[in-house]
């Protein structure tokens, strides 16, 4: 099973979004992303499994989060932006 990462533009925002998503039903948890993925430097995410990242993008979008960038992780530990 893949995660997807929605990047967050600092940690008490990724906190925010995982507890917004936990409540909800989506288990969710942060995680550091590789600084150089995104063009703002921020370096936190919130992790949901990858077959519930549509509804998670919804989920925040409702609750006032500004989503800008999603990446997929792979097995193998390599993230890359997701399609």
């Amino acid at each position: 099973m893949q995660n997807a990462l929605i990047a967050c533009r600092s940690i008490t925002y990724a906190q925010r979004a995982a507890r917004v998503l936990n409540n909800a039903g989506i288990r969710a948890s942060i995680r550091r992303l590789p600084v150089d993925l995104t063009d703002t430097g921020c370096a936190q995410a919130v992790r949901v499994e990858e077959n519930q990242l549509h509804r998670a993008v919804t989920m925040m979008r409702n609750a006032g989060f500004t989503i800008r960038y999603t990446f997929c992780e792979q097995e193998n530990g390599k993230v890359t932006p997701c399609r």
